[in-house]
């Protein structure tokens, strides 16, 4: 007997690179676990900063080059992620896993057309 397989859900609303991200998209942000760790290590970096830069009375030239200096060495540590991937282009975002803040590897994987398979056109 042949083993029948459900048709890829590529065409679906809910498709982001073989990940199905419905409840995000029900819930936008409401699920932290899935937001990508490396930012917001940054963000929490960025906000201790700033701290310092108004006790210090830091100027924005000032600030912005310790910004750089420290995004440089967050991304260097072994902090990073150890899932990321690298994109092509320099800058920001750094990791092709990334989008919209949501680290990809963190939702389910598409199991293909579903009963919330939806293709937008609804």
């Amino acid at each position: 007997m042949a083993k029948v397989t459900k048709m890829p859900g590529r065409n679906c609303r809910y498709y982001l690179k073989g990940k199905c991200a419905y409840e995000e998209m029900l819930n936008p942000g409401y699920n932290r676990d899935w937001r990508c760790r490396v930012i917001m290590d940054l963000e929490g970096e960025y906000d201790r900063l700033l701290r310092q830069a108004e006790a210090f009375r830091l100027d924005e030239l000032a600030f912005a080059e310790l910004w750089e200096q420290r995004i440089e060495e967050h991304l260097k540590s072994t902090v990073v992620c150890r899932r990321m991937i690298p994109r092509e282009e320099e800058g920001f975002p750094f990791c092709a896993a990334l989008q919209d803040e949501i680290c990809l590897f963190e939702l389910d994987d598409c199991e293909g057309v579903c009963e919330r398979f939806s293709s937008g056109n609804e």
